[in-house]
């Protein structure tokens, strides 16, 4: 029988082999094997931690809290990201609850390092607050930058989308919305998030109808390759070059730097690892919007939106072109492609997904998973992963314990997956059961219990 190589925590720090599918030290072996199903199970017993070996990294896997903060690493800092977030407050286009931000120690206090935090598409910084003050109190400094424009009002404006090229989109535009059947669909349409197939694809059809085979072709386009880019231009990559300038905001700041991200946070997160590697030492990333769920979706907003269709039901006062969506499977695309996943091998990650995602394709994140593991050397980091079961009813939204899902599903776990993340953080392990329960680890820095303010009824 094959051994796997595994880092055991709980034996005095010490290498040991386990023979494959047999369970030792809490630690449980598993290799994800993904069939082409729209869901993918795995009972309690198969829950993981893949680890493929100690990182040979210049960061260690396993941090002490020993870089102390200068008033001049400060002060550089500071002024590096005030740059960016002074800017925001005073804006006549700031968007409520949606300001960059950053948590530093003081001068003398020592750190483990300092994180990146995003938040997930068309949300705000308050999304990932709770996360990112446990991670500040516990002796990260901590920079939420917010995704590229979405610290802003007027999405149509300021988030990143696609669009027809400007020398075809007079004349196209006008051809296709003279289309009666077509032009409905644009003008009727509500929200993404209740599109059904038979709607998508029947808008969709009607570029058949139009005579416009080649059009049809860049919609189904899912690499965003040659049939794609004759007809649109995409801004997708705005993401990743905003949170490089984030990025390089902290550099004065001691020890190593990570990122976290939910969704398309966690894809930005996993995009700066994969491009400047010698920077991050470890990603944890949260249902990462690799790829869109339903391709039906994705296709209807890439003809539609550069016609008009706006989402209306997410934010009823904030509606916003579909070609913001479009984007963020583009930038998916742009995290899976080969050469970014051999880098990504070699970086401690954390990745931590669910079935009920209605928004992130889990599966194909389960294939990332593996892609990983099988990209690892034989001494290379940690890549750990788990996947909530249906059953549990965690939500694609599962950071803040109060923000549900369209079908008003919330995180009961939140206060486990903060503690898991301080440790993979810090340690460069998991223990993925302990994410499965609501209970805290004592030996771990405690998550506050989340308050309420009362209502008083009179």
């Amino acid at each position: 029988m094959a051994t796997l190589k595994v880092w055991a925590p709980t034996k005095g720090d010490r290498w040991c082999s386990l023979d494959c599918g047999r369970q030792e030290s809490g630690l449980r072996w598993f290799r994800s094997r993904v069939s082409g199903s729209s869901r993918v199970s795995f009972s309690r017993a198969q829950r993981l931690t893949i680890m493929a070996g100690m990182a040979a990294a210049k960061t260690p896997l396993k941090l002490e809290k020993a870089h102390v903060l200068t008033r001049q690493q400060l002060d550089k800092a500071k002024h590096e990201m005030d740059t960016f977030v002074q800017k925001i407050p005073n804006h006549p286009e700031r968007r409520e609850n949606a300001s960059p931000y950053y948590l530093l120690h003081k001068e003398g206090e020592a750190v483990y390092g300092t994180v990146l935090v995003f938040h997930g598409f068309s949300a705000t910084t308050s999304q990932m607050g709770l996360l990112a003050h446990y991670l500040f109190e516990s002796g990260f400094n901590v920079y939420q930058p917010a995704l590229s424009g979405h610290y802003f009002l007027n999405p149509d404006k300021n988030w990143p989308k696609h669009d027809l090229k400007k020398d075809i989109k007079e004349k196209l535009v006008k051809k296709l919305m003279s289309d009666p059947e077509l032009a409905a669909y644009v003008q009727n349409f509500i929200s993404i998030s209740i599109l059904t197939p038979d709607t998508a694809y029947g808008a969709v059809d009607r570029l058949k109808a139009l005579d416009e085979p080649e059009l049809l072709a860049a919609v189904f386009d899912e690499e965003f390759g040659a049939a794609f880019n004759k007809y649109y231009d995409s801004e997708h990559m705005k993401y990743l070059h905003e949170a490089e300038h984030r990025m390089r905001e902290v550099a004065a700041l001691p020890g190593p730097l990570f990122t976290v991200g939910l969704s398309m946070g966690g894809a930005t997160a996993l995009s700066l690892a994969a491009t400047h590697p010698e920077k991050i030492a470890k990603a944890a990333v949260f249902a990462p919007l690799l790829k869109i769920v339903n391709p039906h979706n994705v296709r209807f907003s890439k003809l539609t939106g550069p016609l008009g269709a706006q989402e209306k039901g997410w934010y009823p006062d904030m509606p916003f072109l579909l070609s913001c969506m479009v984007v963020v499977d583009a930038f998916g695309h742009f995290v899976r492609q080969d050469k970014h996943l051999d880098v990504l091998a070699k970086i401690p990650t954390f990745i931590v997904q669910t079935e009920l995602d209605d928004s992130a394709d889990h599966v194909v994140g389960m294939q990332i998973v593996k892609e990983l593991e099988d990209r690892s050397a034989a001494d290379g980091p940690p890549h750990i992963s788990t996947l909530y079961a249906a059953a549990e009813g965690v939500p694609h939204p599962m950071v803040h314990p109060l923000e549900a899902s369209f079908a008003g599903n919330t995180n009961k776990f939140w206060q486990s997956l903060y503690q898991e993340t301080f440790r993979f953080l810090t340690e460069g392990t998991v223990d993925v059961d302990h994410l499965h329960v609501k209970s805290q680890d004592p030996a771990l820095p405690q998550v506050k219990a989340l308050e309420i303010p009362a209502v008083t009824v009179t």
